[in-house]
């Protein structure tokens, strides 16, 4: 029986062979450290360090590189971002947040609503979870949100936001804003500076193809941003103060160098989707005709990303998880996938969440037909 495997929005499989190559060749030679020293090793690492970063600054559509910092993920980037950015910590200081925000945003707000008393409001919104841009227009507003937060695509469903009208809105009103961008990333093409978003964060080991532990988060403005961690960046070891260079200003301490060689090598060889998007959405537009389960998708082919989750009249999300891996071999994810507000948002919380179905850019029609034809059976049994 084969193996499937359905659960890239965990994260992507299989990764390029480029990467493994690089990941088994790293340490055949001396490796250096970033940015410590002038000799040619040293060079050489710090070299494929900054390469790395301008790919990901095309990937994100953003022109400085220097604003990308590297991290181990996307996590650390947004809690680098909300727990460094002055204006959430001041007196009845709120946000905006769209409806489909993952527990690492809803975490760290959590947390600094209980230190600073940080307060949210979730932006008004259609059934799919997108941000309802003309019904947030007509808000009353007596006084502005510090931050909004817009979770680009979502993990649970694959609603993609219409983020060209919400930086719009924002930017009018004055509000910054914040994108997580961990689910689209390496999937659809990102325009960050056109949209003037103002803070991203992102990972590596998903539609970026990258190894786990990479990540990332761009900063527009840094001096907005005090850094989460403190330490030797190989700059300016005199001060004992963070220093104002970008990245320097957000690296402390060694950087994971063999994760992110081979997250470089990965970058060089992301194919294209053999499934289109027009194919998805006509494949997604089948499955809502089965019976017994109900599907959470965007309600545009416009707006879909390459996941969306399903519930069974009957099963339980493990449940119906179990058989397809135990009879058939298929990979999926169910449960609340770290994200109950979107789940809450789709009115799948209180069931336990949803099974999850994700592909990747290697999943091909016969792996989807082979998918259908196993739930079908589950179904019919």
């Amino acid at each position: 029986m084969p193996l499937l495997y359905f659960d890239n929005a965990t994260t992507s499989y299989p990764k390029p062979p480029v990467l493994r190559e690089a990941l088994a060749s790293f340490y055949d030679q001396p490796i250096g450290s970033y940015g410590r020293s002038l000799d040619e090793v040293t060079m050489q690492a710090t070299l494929q360090v900054e390469q790395l970063r301008d790919a990901l600054a095309c990937w994100l559509g953003v022109e400085d590189a220097d604003r990308v910092v590297l991290c181990e993920n996307a996590t650390f980037g947004l809690n680098t971002i909300l727990r460094g950015y002055a204006p959430l910590r001041q007196h009845d200081a709120w946000v905006w947040i769209s409806p489909m925000e993952h527990n690492a945003v809803m975490r760290p707000l959590a947390a600094l609503g209980t230190q600073y008393g940080l307060r949210y409001e979730v932006m008004p919104h259609l059934p799919d979870g997108r941000v309802d841009v003309e019904r947030l227009s007509t808000l009353p507003r007596a006084t502005l949100p510090a931050l909004a937060i817009v979770n680009i695509e979502s993990n649970v469903n694959g609603v993609i936001q219409p983020m060209a009208q919400i930086a719009a809105a924002m930017h009018r009103w004055g509000i910054p804003l914040l994108c997580d961008a961990t689910q689209c990333a390496g999937s659809m093409p990102l325009q960050i500076d056109e949209w003037g978003v103002d803070f991203v964060a992102f990972t590596g080991h998903k539609g970026l193809l990258g190894p786990s532990g990479t990540g990332g988060y761009y900063i527009r403005r840094p001096e907005e941003v005090e850094p989460l961690t403190l330490g030797g960046n190989g700059h300016h070891s005199e001060s004992l103060l963070a220093t104002r260079e970008m990245p320097d200003r957000f690296l402390a301490g060694t950087p994971n160098l063999l994760g992110l060689t081979a997250w470089a090598a990965a970058m060089e060889q992301i194919p294209s989707y053999s499934i289109s998007p027009s194919m998805w959405w006509e494949a997604l537009r089948e499955w809502d005709k089965l019976p017994s389960i109900r599907l959470y998708h965007a309600l545009e082919a416009e707006h879909q990303g390459y996941l969306f989750s399903l519930t069974h009249e009957c099963l339980s999300p493990s449940e119906l998880a179990t058989r397809l891996h135990h009879r058939f071999g298929i990979i999926v994810r169910s449960g609340l996938h770290c994200a109950p507000l979107a789940h809450k948002t789709l009115g799948t919380l209180e069931v336990g969440g949803a099974l999850r179905i994700s592909i990747s850019p290697y999943q091909t029609l016969e792996d989807w037909d082979y998918l259908t034809n196993a739930l079908r059976q589950v179904l019919h049994d």
